[in-house]
């Protein structure tokens, strides 16, 4: 797992450091601030507020995605920061990550009733928008720095007949939605097949987390709605009891 934290240097440019969470290793390049867009940043600190009002456009975009830090408020410089050392590193990463998701969290339950039934009706009307809105939302209430959505989907294969004619039929295939910062549709193959085939026993339950293991940031839950089983794999290194809950009263409100 790869987390990416960043400072805003000047106007043009911003320090990004990437801890391997496994290895305890740290890598710093400096990117332009144009490239922010394209980066998977877990945090973003800034220090000037000249440069917050400069770039005001583009971070309001991006403040979505993560969270953008006073610098000033952590008592952190830039000099301070390009030094941290691994453990000081993650120790900073694991409070920001508590903050951002206690927000989230907290704002999706406020929210729960409205957020349950925009997804039930896209469901309905528009699967592949409701595996996209679902994948943004469990991204920023896990945290996770990446997330993986498996499910089972139906496409069109052209067949022979009895009569040697093509014929159009539906097939059972899996898909991905999977990414860093955005989602992308991927065709399973049959590693995705044999992987539903795997936990075809878990998919009684409405919503299960069958794996978390902080130490490596690996997270596995199954849910299935309808009787439609789905896989959720992501990296992330923590899941606390109001992240489970939540989780758990999104999908029992899906089957209503």
């Amino acid at each position: 797992m790869i987390v990416s934290l960043g400072f805003i240097r000047s106007n043009s440019q911003v320090v990004v450091r990437e801890l391997n969470w496994n290895l305890n290793t740290i890598e710093s390049r400096v990117i332009d601030v144009t490239d922010l867009p394209d980066q998977n940043l877990q945090g973003l600190f800034i220090q000037d507020n000249e440069h917050y009002s400069s770039l005001v456009n583009l971070l309001e975009k991006e403040k979505a995605f993560y969270p953008i830090i006073d610098a000033r408020a952590e008592s952190l410089s830039l000099s301070a920061f390009e030094g941290l050392p691994a453990q000081q590193f993650r120790d900073q990463y694991q409070k920001i990550l508590n903050r951002w998701t206690i927000h989230q969290n907290f704002s999706s339950l406020e929210n729960i009733w409205q957020i349950t039934t925009h997804l039930r009706n896209l469901w309905k009307k528009d699967r592949l928008s409701f595996f996209e809105e679902l994948w943004y939302w469990m991204k920023r209430n896990l945290g996770s720095t990446d997330l993986t959505i498996l499910f089972n989907d139906v496409a069109k294969t052209e067949e022979k007949d009895e009569n040697n004619e093509r014929k159009e039929r539906p097939k059972l295939v899996q898909t991905l939605l999977s990414g860093t910062k955005k989602g992308n549709f991927h065709q399973g193959t049959a590693k995705e097949k044999e992987l539903m085939q795997t936990y075809v026993d878990k998919f009684h339950d409405v919503f299960e987390v069958t794996e978390f293991n902080g130490a490596k940031g690996q997270f596995v839950a199954t849910a299935q709605i309808e009787r439609s089983p789905m896989i959720f794999m992501a990296r992330t290194v923590q899941l606390n009891q109001l992240q489970r809950t939540l989780l758990a009263a999104l999908f029992n409100g899906l089957q209503q």
